[in-house]
């Protein structure tokens, strides 16, 4: 999407990473089992501002849904409540017209974080490049905004509005969004015509079979019960309030302390990638489960000045004369995990979902080449909070009050590496680091410059 030639998207579910249902045209049925003036008909009665014109290649996928697609079909019916009163709520503000809520369904199968061949993700479907320079959100390895059900749908409805503009006419409009305005643009220069169906035959195979898709799957939304298709249970937003964060909070900290799992967390958060918020944040929106947001609100200073705090940290105590010399007392650790490469999976699509480099990947396993087999098992190291005993660390109890505790802890001084990721500073990794000056971290280091590249190992302390 945005700028090259692209298909519209089926995921498997079971995955995030999706392959392309326009590419797999032998699947469309060629022989017509539904009464086509049924579908007609159909059509015209949920019609509104796009035009659903019935023709056979919108018959086609009317059938490609119902019968070899319907599982597809049905798991929409059943997540469509997550994410359709988000799209409503942005098409009526950006003035758009509700029907385009269906769109989501051909580009992501409703996956927050579908990622397709080419590099779009999201809901919506965005290159890294047009998320960025056209709509500024956030897509690093810390934050990928095109993952966030909000900022993303906005960005949506923004890029639609536009293309509107541009061509006059949804069916043109809907193909500019598929492939970018300039290949439909020179598909108008070649045939001549400025109708969607009139440059059919000039338009890249994938985005011809867009719009008769998204056709199709507008019927099926409404007329599924017709085909016997229907959802067997029913994905709900888990209830949620919002927080605006600012710097490095150490996520699986902050919903330790505030009751919730690390795991609740990224469901409610899928464009936060690693464990925790970069310093160079200077505000981000997340979302806390609701019965656990009172708590946080009443303990909110404690609770991110354990999550920000390496040295000294304020850690809640629930009850205060059951604690020891290291009760509650918790450090960093780096623990190997191992992986097992799926079918169709890369080292950099594994690496991107593993929060690790390419280069790290390929240091921790021995790997000469970026080729991976399926069924290949590779390490790599994840950092996790465990408990300290007395054998890791003295430690210093005080007792300040009956809601908190400071804790000191006094360990072996030991050297400290960051492996530089895309988009890192040596501003960003000196205040996650809390380094005086990043003079100190190039004086270790022998750096001349401050530029740094992905992959680089970096002494801290």
């Amino acid at each position: 999407m945005f700028g090259q030639e692209r298909s519209a998207f089926l995921p498997n579910i079971d995955r995030k990473f999706i392959d392309s249902l326009a590419r797999n045209e032998q699947g469309v049925p060629t022989s017509l089992m539904i009464d086509p003036s049924l579908i007609q008909n159909r059509l015209k009665s949920i019609q509104n501002v796009i035009p659903l014109i019935y023709n056979q290649y919108s018959h086609q996928y009317v059938e490609y849904f119902a019968f070899k697609k319907a599982a597809f079909t049905q798991h929409m019916l059943e997540k469509r409540d997550l994410y359709f009163p988000i799209y409503e709520k942005y098409l009526k503000q950006y003035g758009l017209p509700d029907e385009l809520k269906y769109l989501s369904l051909i580009e992501s199968g409703l996956e927050t974080k579908a990622l397709s061949l080419k590099g779009a993700g999201g809901l919506w479907q965005f290159m890294p490049y047009t998320a960025r320079g056209d709509f500024g959100l956030r897509v690093d390895s810390y934050v990928d905004e095109r993952f966030d059900p909000e900022r993303a749908t906005e960005a949506a409805c923004k890029y639609m509005r536009q293309l509107y503009c541009i061509f006059g006419d949804w069916h043109m409009a809907l193909a500019a969004y598929n492939t970018g305005p300039g290949n439909v643009k020179r598909a108008i220069r070649r045939c001549g015509s400025t109708d969607f169906w009139g440059i059919y035959n000039c338009l890249p195979k994938e985005t011809r079979n867009y719009v008769p898709q998204y056709i199709a799957i507008s019927y099926m939304m409404n007329f599924h019960w017709d085909h016997a298709i229907q959802p067997q249970e029913w994905a709900f937003h888990m209830p949620s309030d919002t927080l605006h964060l600012k710097g490095f909070v150490n996520l699986k900290v902050l919903s330790t302390l505030a009751g919730f799992s690390l795991d609740t967390f990224r469901v409610l958060n899928p464009h936060i990638l690693g464990n925790s918020i970069p310093s160079d944040v200077d505000k981000i929106i997340v979302r806390i489960p609701k019965d656990k947001y009172a708590f946080f609100r009443d303990n909110r200073l404690k609770i991110l000045d354990s999550a920000s705090y390496f040295g000294t940290r304020k850690v809640l105590g629930i009850s205060i004369g059951s604690i020891d010399s290291t009760a509650g007392l918790r450090m960093l650790k780096n623990s190997k995990k191992k992986y097992v490469v799926r079918k169709g999976e890369t080292i950099y699509t594994i690496a991107r979902n593993l929060d690790v480099s390419v280069l790290e990947l390929k240091r921790i396993n021995r790997l000469r080449s970026n080729r991976l087999k399926r069924g290949k098992v590779i390490y790599y190291f994840v950092k996790e909070w465990v408990d300290m005993d007395e054998s890791t660390a003295s430690s210093k109890v005080e007792i300040n009050n009956s809601e908190s505790v400071v804790i000191k802890t006094k360990s072996k001084r030991r050297t400290i590496y960051h492996r530089v990721r895309p988009g890192d500073t040596l501003s960003q990794i000196a205040d996650r680091y809390n380094v005086s000056t990043i003079a100190k971290i190039k004086k270790l280091n022998r750096l001349r410059s401050s530029v740094l590249k992905p992959g680089m190992r970096l002494r801290i302390s």
